[in-house]
Parts: C-alpha cells; sequence; structure tokens
C-alpha cells in the first residue's frame, strides 16, 4: 500500500473535521494552503469557556504527521496551558512526545484540556495561572470567564 502524502492526509483531516467532530470545531484553509488553517473553537457547554468563539491557527510541518503541527489561539485565552502570544503548552503538541493522531483526535484532546487543564508540569505551564488555579480557583474562575468575555464574545 502507498504511503499518501501530507497535504492528501490534511485534505482529508479538514474534510473529517469539518464534517462529523462537532459543531464546535470547523476550520478553513488560509489562502488555499493546505498546510495552514484557521479553525473556530466554541466554547464547551458547562465551562468556563461557554459562549466564546476562539479563532486558532495551525500549521502544518512538511513532514506531518511524523511531526505535530503548530497550534496557536489567535483569540486570547485565560488558561494554564495557554501563553499569553497563544502557544499552547501541552506534551501532545510536543515533537519529543507527538504520537501521529488525526486532527479531529488532536482537537478533541485540545477541548478535554480547555475543560481539566494540565498543571501539575512545568514544562506545559504558564506558571503564574496554574499556581492561581491550584490555589484560588474561584478567582481563575472569574477571570476566564471574564477574559473569555472581553475576548472571544460573540460581538468580537
Amino acid at each position: 500500500m502507498a504511503r499518501r502524502s501530507p497535504s492528501s492526509l490534511i485534505r482529508t483531516d479538514l474534510r473529517c473535521l469539518n464534517r462529523d467532530l462537532s459543531p464546535n470545531i470547523t476550520a478553513v484553509t488560509v489562502d488555499d494552503d493546505i498546510f495552514r488553517w484557521e479553525a473556530t473553537l466554541i466554547g464547551p457547554v458547562n465551562t468556563l469557556y461557554e459562549g466564546g468563539v476562539f479563532k486558532l491557527r495551525l500549521t502544518f510541518p512538511p513532514d506531518y504527521p511524523r511531526s505535530p503541527p503548530k497550534v496557536v489561539f489567535i483569540t486570547r485565552i485565560c488558561h494554564p496551558n495557554v501563553a499569553d502570544r497563544g502557544g499552547i503548552h501541552l506534551k501532545v503538541l510536543r515533537t519529543d512526545c507527538w504520537s501521529p493522531m488525526s486532527i479531529v483526535k488532536l482537537f478533541k484532546e485540545l477541548v478535554e484540556n480547555l475543560i481539566e487543564p494540565e498543571v501539575n508540569d512545568e514544562g506545559q505551564t504558564i506558571e503564574y495561572l496554574a499556581n492561581l488555579y491550584k490555589s484560588d480557583r474561584r478567582r481563575f474562575e472569574t477571570m476566564a470567564r471574564e477574559m473569555t468575555n472581553q475576548c472571544a464574545g460573540r460581538g468580537n
């Protein structure tokens, strides 16, 4: 069986993502470049991010799926695993930890992480937010909801 090209795999992932993941996530190519996507994630119901509309940028490397895509939040979000500039700090996206998976599965993992952040691995966290999440959850939740309303509200 012939190996499929990265662009063929990415096209298949794009079709699958838009067809059957959920109404919470959609993606389009940027400038018809299959290696660059802009995705829209609707904050999951019953979470701090409920109702938020978050834009993400995905950039696929030429050797995808052997290497992970780079995934960055364009919309600001208050989350212990997301840096101020949108970089996502999770093992699943690190080259040394990457295990090839479909983009549908990757987004499912990202959504799960929105709901339950990884706060105990210093290499994956924004320290001040992880500490606040662990020590004063109520204050963290207030900050996250406020930022979601300000930066990811449907009017933005």
